[in-house]
């Protein structure tokens, strides 16, 4: 895999518990740990069916790593179970074969395509249609737990020659939320700065203000170049933070910071926008705990181009070179 300078929908699979055609089938990429899976798409069962009809999900598993990784499990709240097969014809007869794993060679490839291997989704909880999301967790022996979001799409889109569909270009991500003041911060007005974006909440014990400690850092690095840089931090934690708590939150790190909430449904979206998870879960002494993806996002002059760094990669060293890079300096 080339680690370059790309707009991907990066989901770190390390979910801190912080303790209509072509275009849904290139819903990645979301990654961890040397472990890429892009490509991601689930078939909507057909129109008028029973509500709980069987759908597949189909990806590509890019391994950058040096050691073989295996694809062990796969989980979705969406359904009943979630099974590997893979699919082969037999004279005019097709076959379904049950899999256990499916492994993923060093520097290698696995693909889940119509006509092979798939993810089979059955006994689904609601009925699901074509231009849904359908959220899965994919379990790895040595990377670890990834969450992708898979959007539906009718079969036959999804297999039609890709000329007859051609992908458009990938818009760059959206985000509008309300700052403390009552004015609004659009993603869209910041054209020409680089914007560095982490999805979090303030009562995160560990992962968030760590983040937000490695953002000041990078800034008082940058020098005079910091004034082309803007570090905005978006909470996942509506019901408790606040506009104004966030923004406090944010700046106590740096005067500069930008924080931001909003309601549920602004927060959803911009979290759609990035395809950042996260759900309420609760610890051994019932206190409310948030999970949510660590990706730090690297939003590019332009608006569109992106570099995405999961928590593995979120060190100091490597945001600095990511942002300086950005700036083009």
């Amino acid at each position: 895999m080339t680690r370059g300078r790309r707009w991907g929908a990066l989901l770190a699979g390390a979910l801190a518990a912080c303790a209509g055609g072509r275009r849904g089938a290139d819903a990645g990429p979301f990654a961890q740990a040397g472990v890429v899976v892009s490509h991601v798409v689930a078939t909507a069962p057909a129109a008028g069916g029973a509500a709980d009809a069987a759908m597949a999900v189909y990806f590509t598993i890019a391994n950058d790593n040096d050691a073989a990784d295996t694809l062990a499990a796969v989980e979705s709240a969406l359904a009943a179970s979630a099974t590997l097969h893979d699919e082969m014809t037999r004279g005019d007869v097709m076959v379904m074969t049950p899999l256990t794993e499916v492994t993923v060679p060093a520097h290698g490839v696995a693909r889940l395509a119509p006509g092979g291997m798939h993810v089979m989704l059955e006994h689904l909880t609601r009925r699901v249609a074509a231009g849904d999301t359908v959220p899965l967790v994919l379990v790895f022996r040595r990377a670890g737990r990834i969450a992708v979001l898979a959007p539906a799409v009718k079969y036959a889109d999804l297999v039609r020659p890709a000329a007859a569909a051609p992908a458009p270009p990938a818009p760059g991500p959206a985000l509008r939320l309300a700052r403390s003041d009552g004015t609004v911060f659009d993603l869209a007005e910041q054209r020409g700065k680089v914007v560095v974006v982490f999805f979090g909440y303030t009562h995160c014990p560990d992962l968030c203000p760590l983040t937000l400690a490695n953002f000041a850092w990078v800034r008082r690095r940058l020098g005079a170049r910091a004034a082309q840089v803007r570090f905005v931090f978006v909470t996942v934690d509506p019901g408790r933070d606040s506009p104004a708590g966030t923004m406090a939150y944010a700046r106590q790190f740096d005067s500069s910071f930008v924080g931001l909430s909003g309601d549920s449904a602004s927060l959803a979206a911009a979290q759609r926008a990035f395809h950042v998870a996260s759900w309420v879960t609760h610890d051994s002494a019932g206190n409310v705990v948030v999970a949510h993806s660590a990706s730090v996002f690297v939003v590019g002059r332009d608006g569109a181009q992106a570099r995405v760094l999961s928590h593995d990669e979120a060190d100091v060293d490597r945001l600095y070179a990511a942002v300086s890079d950005a700036l083009g300096s």
